[in-house]
């Protein structure tokens, strides 16, 4: 078996096996759809025009949240330092990292379309839609898999990751939410807005893998 892929599977299993991280994420963005699907429907009779913000302010706390608490449980229990330690390319450490983290991610974020679909009534599952959701998940997993590393060994992780990645997610958050919602129908045409989410994930995505090296060798 490959690093990357034992990787991954390591990272599933752990997971799964310290599921309280992914569970709480998975539980915090059930509560905030549902909260947010019963104070709109106080407030107004068109609620797609708030859609597309409503699943990215969702999205990305419980994709910060699950990825600092999953490596915290790493770095507590010392899977991490063995893992750096072990002839492996950090690169391969990071794909892998990056792609269980991805997984996890978008089943949570499948179950979420699927509850909004039902409590708003729109269709969510277009394929625009879908890559959208694709592409600005890659891009804001790389930045949270990256920095949740950086700060693994730092007192106060929990309240720094937030901090960190936030801010440098402003413009995933202005694509994604404007990609969203010309895929929704709510303004015309998709492109300029999926061209910044690329432009960004790339950029994301190939600074995390250059910079993770010389994260974990600090």
């Amino acid at each position: 078996m490959s690093p990357f892929l034992a990787v991954v599977e390591k990272d599933l299993r752990l997971a799964w096996r310290n599921r309280s991280g992914w569970a709480s994420a998975a539980a915090f963005a059930t509560i905030a759809v549902l909260t947010y699907s019963f104070a709109f429907d106080l407030a107004t009779g068109d609620v797609r025009p708030l859609l597309p913000g409503v699943l990215w302010t969702t999205f990305l706390f419980a994709g910060v949240f699950a990825a600092g608490q999953s490596f915290q449980d790493e770095v507590e229990d010392g899977t991490f330092e063995a893992m750096r330690l072990a002839p492996i390319p950090a690169t391969a450490i990071f794909a892998g990292k990056l792609t269980a983290n991805l997984i996890a991610l978008l089943i949570i974020e499948f179950a979420q379309l699927l509850l909004a679909t039902i409590l708003f009534d729109a269709g969510l599952f277009t394929p625009a839609l879908l890559g959208i959701v694709l592409i600005g998940t890659i891009g804001y997993v790389s930045l949270t898999t990256l920095l949740s590393t950086m700060g693994g060994h730092v007192r106060g992780r929990s309240v720094l990751l937030p901090v960190l990645v936030l801010p440098l997610l402003v413009p995933l958050l202005i694509g994604a939410v404007r990609g969203t919602g010309a895929a929704l129908g709510l303004e015309a045409g998709t492109a300029p807005w999926i061209v910044l989410l690329g432009v960004f994930t790339l950029w994301s995505t190939l600074g995390a893998f250059l910079l993770f090296p010389v994260a974990v060798e600090r």
